[in-house]
């Protein structure tokens, strides 16, 4: 099977007029320069899938492990060759694709075993990734055909809402953002939409731009990066380009910008979207933001900034429950087709809990498992397929990862969380950092003692003590001007600390 490379056409994008295979000529063209015929062969040619879509060129491989050692190894050339093809604002971003793992079973049975000896990455134990171990079967000679045959477009579908699998966790979200895309503009502007990665924010801002563009056709949406959109500003100061910059993002209808944290800390970009909102708003256009943090945990957000964002609505999502997994994971297996047993689903939704990417991931390793061998993926299956990717996924927590942590959010040093120094804007903080030691790593009381500045094993009891008092009776905790619950300040340090 040839590899796929699709586009689908952005509103700002620079290169909205020329085709998409000529898009994706020049971006492999390019690659092959940056690594190498070898190289390219080896990996990429018949072994690959891609689309664009946007300012986002995905490309797709057969396996997790594959997926985290091509990203390592291929990130940075594959940005180059996608930004000097596609244009400054352009990301590329490698996932599992069930295609191109039937693609490799599919060679695989044709017995096309050819071997080289360059840049083979380590050998995965898991049944699931066997088919991308050592070396990849020799290059298909299809490869010869025309471009034109091979590279044949195909524009990508935004997610839909009514594809999104609530529960008790997403459930409210979702309902917004429906009440967004059939009134935009009329209630909740902005909406900050925030969470831990993996748990749906981009799903809803995509089925936003769909609904939004079935409601109102002629209207104009923009969806976009933070990243992309500091892209563009960078290209406008360069080229001069300003007023013409501002016109493009000022004059649409509806503005949705995924990854908004991207801007904490860049006061420059901040000005500009800061100014962008406002002008937004003010002419009752929609805009739709979403981040991994609440508003007032973006630090080094310029206060007029973060103001606007907590004008509208700020809404959380947190990672779905067991019940939704098992209702993701069934509805998934239908979309691929994938003969699974109940037990088998259960399984995997119990052990991938951090996030729905990580559960989909391992549900491509069923599927690639069940190519190969033709069977129903039952629970011994399940087990044995994923037992190193379940591994893998593992998030080993540290007393120095927690301490971060806390020091984020409470705005203090790390030298003086640990320091002999008892003042309350330190006790605090430091009560919470050792409870959370404990819960996470179940430490020694004088081991943990011993991570705070050597002290005793009685004063992290006692924090620990008072911890679960306070938690007990829901009390609160000044942080900068506003007052956090201890039950949330704990749920969104344990949130971070999930994700790693």
């Amino acid at each position: 099977m040839p590899p796929e490379w699709s586009h689908s056409s952005h509103e700002v994008s620079n290169s909205e007029n020329e085709p998409c295979s000529r898009l994706a000529e020049q971006f492999q063209r390019r690659l092959r320069s940056v690594i190498g015929e070898l190289r390219y062969e080896k990996w990429f040619h018949n072994r690959t899938t891609a689309s664009i879509a946007g300012d986002v060129l995905t490309i797709g491989v057969a396996s997790p492990f594959l997926m985290q050692w091509m990203r390592k190894e291929f990130q940075q050339p594959a940005m180059l060759a996608a930004r000097e093809s596609l244009g400054l604002s352009a990301q590329v971003r490698f996932d599992v694709d069930p295609a191109a793992a039937a693609q490799l079973a599919e060679m695989q049975a044709r017995g096309n075993n050819g071997s080289t000896e360059v840049d083979s990455p380590a050998p995965a134990a898991a049944p699931a990734t066997v088919a991308m171990n050592g070396t990849p079967p020799q290059a298909d000679p299809r490869r010869d055909r025309p471009a034109a045959n091979r590279l044949a477009p195909r524009r990508r579908r935004f997610a839909s809402l009514d594809d999104f699998v609530t529960g008790s966790t997403t459930h409210v979200a979702h309902s917004i953002a429906k009440i967004v895309s059939e009134h935009p503009g009329e209630q909740y502007n902005p909406l900050y939409l925030y969470g831990g990665v993996g748990i749906g924010k981009t799903h809803l801002l995509e089925g936003i731009h769909r609904e939004v563009r079935k409601n109102f056709p002629d209207w104009n949406v923009l969806s976009l990066t933070a990243e992309a959109f500091g892209n563009y500003y960078t290209k406008a100061l360069q080229e001069r380009s300003l007023p013409a910059f501002r016109k493009r993002f000022r004059s649409v209808d509806v503005l949705i910008v995924d990854d908004i944290d991207f801007l904490d800390s860049k006061k420059g970009f901040q000005e500009e979207f800061c100014h962008t909102l406002q002008e937004l708003i003010s002419y009752g256009r929609q805009v739709v933001l979403a981040a991994d943090r609440h508003p007032r945990m973006l630090t080094h957000v310029r206060p007029e900034l973060s103001t606007r964002f907590l004008s509208g609505l700020v809404t959380r999502l947190e990672a779905p429950d067991l019940e939704t997994r098992k209702q993701i994971a069934t509805r998934q297996c239908d979309k691929m087709s994938l003969p699974v047993t109940e037990d088998a689903i259960e399984f995997v939704a119990t052990k991938f809990s951090r996030n729905v990417r990580e559960l989909i991931g391992a549900l491509n390793c069923l599927q690639t498992y069940h190519h190969l061998t033709k069977r129903t993926v039952g629970i011994t299956a399940a087990r044995d397929v994923l037992k190193d990717l379940e591994r893998d996924c593992m998030r080993i927590v540290r007393a120095t990862d927690i301490q971060h942590a806390v020091c984020n959010l409470f705005g203090v040093q790390q030298e003086d969380l640990i320091s002999p120094r008892r003042s309350r804007n330190l006790s605090q903080p430091r009560a919470v950092a050792m409870y959370l030691t404990r819960q996470w790593t179940q430490a020694a009381y004088h081991e943990i003692g011993k991570q705070f500045g050597g002290r005793n094993h009685s004063t992290v009891m006692s924090a620990e003590k008072r911890m679960k008092d306070m938690l007990a009776r829901n009390e609160s905790i000044q942080i900068s001007t506003r007052k956090w619950s201890t039950q949330e300040i704990v749920s969104t340090l344990e949130e971070q600390l999930q994700v790693g």
